[in-house]
């Protein structure tokens, strides 16, 4: 008999939860399903696909740095030949030309670097016994005076030897940084500078205001460059700066659109809040002025002293008079 009544007991718990299994089913096939959940990040909307990240201009897409392009490879791990002898079984493998990871630190964009960097590796400590110790090789980096023409201004920047390469090969520093792509530049100074650079191209009065000539010959030697000024004021800018740019400029138009033409305008309807407002101290002061004024006089009698309310207004005055 027991075990009889346990089979029924345990019949019964099953059966019920069973039930409420259907239940809850039942219940999560009528409820509202929830937004898909994107779990691949390729497939996630961008940065600039929502709010006003959205909203900026194609000149700043024109001239920002594009996704995925990284500096010039500049370091390689080349073992000087393409075939070489397999150190444990002794047969002759082909060998890889593999690019080294390089580190870009954040007082190089302050600089211009050129896309060096710092190489971190192992040197061997002792070539007998092959131990190995951490090293790090750094580009050798040199403070420069460099003079730009556009903007008729000398600057002290942090340069690499690789950099004054370029500046030689490009026949001067304002084509070296108007023509080097933002990739390779890899300096929000650069980036800076070019900005400026294309700004006083773009406005042909501020190119040497007091000397019209020398004006002229440079603005022909760097006429390719120009671009309306419109577009260079979003050269070079990160996107957090972009993006404060396009909240101004949005502010200044919502300051300029205010509500008073949207008032004027026969589109615009008034809130019920007001009209009703407004037909209620009609009403009061057409129909209740007696009370009305009884009222206000019972609230200034009110907002006397106490003693001026027990006493009267004349024993304020006498205590005024024998105060003074």
């Amino acid at each position: 008999m027991l075990l009889v009544r346990i089979k029924m007991a345990a019949r019964s718990i099953t059966a019920n939860i069973s039930n409420k299994l259907n239940v809850i089913a039942k219940n999560l096939e009528k409820a509202p399903k929830p937004e898909k959940i994107i779990f691949d990040r390729r497939k996630r909307p961008g940065f600039y696909s929502e709010g006003i990240a959205s909203r900026l201009p194609p000149a700043y897409f024109k001239w920002k740095r594009q996704p995925g392009a990284k500096p010039p490879v500049l370091y390689w791990n080349d073992p000087g030949t393409d075939w070489a002898k397999h150190p444990r079984t002794g047969e002759r493998v082909r060998t890889n030309r593999v690019p080294l990871n390089v580190i870009y630190p954040k007082h190089s964009q302050l600089g211009l670097w050129s896309g060096e960097g710092y190489v971190p590796g192992f040197r061997k400590a002792n070539i007998t016994k092959g131990v190995r110790v951490r090293k790090c090789w750094k580009p050798l980096l040199q403070k420069k005076e460099l003079y730009s023409e556009i903007l008729d201004q000398s600057f002290t920047i942090t340069v690499s030897l690789r950099t004054l390469d370029l500046i030689d090969e490009a026949y001067g520093f304002d084509f070296y940084i108007l023509k080097t792509p933002p990739e390779v530049l890899n300096s929000l100074l650069g980036m800076a500078l070019k900005r400026h650079m294309l700004l006083r191209l773009a406005e042909k009065e501020k190119v040497y205001p007091n000397d019209p000539d020398k004006r002229d010959t440079i603005y022909k030697r760097y006429k390719d460059f120009v671009i309306p000024k419109e577009e260079a004021e979003w050269v070079g800018l990160t996107r957090y700066q972009a993006i404060a740019k396009q909240r101004r400029i949005e502010s200044k138009q919502d300051s300029q659109t205010s509500l008073r033409p949207l008032r004027e305008s026969p589109a615009f309807v008034r809130p019920l809040q007001e009209v009703f407002t407004e037909q209620l101290i009609a009403e009061l002061k057409e129909e209740q002025p007696e009370t009305s004024y009884e009222f206000a006089e019972g609230l200034q009698h009110k907002s006397r002293p106490l003693i001026s309310r027990i006493f009267g207004r004349g024993s304020t005055d006498k205590d005024d008079k024998t105060s003074t």
